[in-house]
């Protein structure tokens, strides 16, 4: 197969071209507070430094609770203070202080675009992507020649085409509940991923709905760090930033 059909099917592989955002995301803001002590052990240090190294992949902070060596105590978590030193930074659609009814909704019942700015904001920055590659792609030129189709008809089945890509193209979210533990506030999470499922997003078949935007929400985390050797470790609950999936899209990787 040569010529405009060729040309055609290289397009389709590359539906969706790598955006600029698809690198490493941003690194966090500025904390509020100082940053603690380099020599801390803490798991989730790196990510209560106002510049870390390396910018933190979503969901990888430890989860274990070995990890862990020092807890807050009940004085500590006093919803009232704890929603104070949060702020405005609090956001019902990503966090929940007790465990949500629905705790793994999938995402054709919880329609997650329509709860989140973000979330809704990322959807259609690359929808509308989708729909400026599927216009600039040549699909008259796959129907058959001559006389059989009258230009009319052509340029319906061509729209019709170009539809039934962007349709298949535009991956969607997922979400599931996550119990972050007790050294993090709120300790619901929602954990966002891109659909997955055994048809392919591409046409032709090959490509896969990845990440293409993460956005940063806050949480407090339980601090604790020692002032000097020996001696009790001081522990604060301090804002991090922690990072989830905004978007997606599909992709050759």
């Amino acid at each position: 197969m040569d010529g405009p059909h060729q040309r055609c099917l290289l397009l389709l592989l590359c539906l969706l071209p790598q955006p600029s955002i698809l690198g490493p995301p941003p690194p966090p803001e500025e904390l509020r507070e100082p940053p603690p002590p380099s020599g801390t052990t803490d798991p989730a240090a790196h990510v209560l430094r106002g510049r870390p190294s390396a910018p933190v992949r979503p969901y990888s902070l430890s989860l274990s609770p070995e990890d862990y060596h020092y807890y807050p105590k009940p004085r500590h978590l006093k919803p009232g203070r704890l929603r104070r030193l949060l702020g405005s930074a609090f956001d019902p659609f990503w966090m929940a202080t007790v465990e949500p009814h629905r705790r793994n909704g999938s995402v054709l019942q919880d329609n997650l675009e329509t709860q989140s700015r973000d979330l809704a904001e990322g959807a259609r920055r690359y929808r509308r992507k989708l729909w400026r590659e599927a216009e600039g792609l040549e699909l008259p030129a796959l129907l058959p020649p001559g006389p059989a189709l009258s230009s009319e008809l052509r340029g319906t089945v061509s729209r019709s085409l170009r539809q039934w890509l962007v349709e298949r193209a535009a991956c969607r979210l997922t979400s599931a509940w996550v119990d972050l533990g007790a050294v993090f506030w709120p300790r619901w999470v929602r954990h966002t991923a891109c659909e997955t499922g055994p048809r392919s997003c591409s046409w032709p078949p090959g490509m896969a709905c990845r990440p293409a935007q993460l956005t940063h929400i806050k949480l407090l985390a339980w601090h604790c760090w020692a002032m000097r050797q020996p001696g009790p470790p001081h522990c604060a609950w301090r804002q991090i930033p922690y990072p989830v999936v905004a978007a997606c899209k599909c992709s050759c990787r």
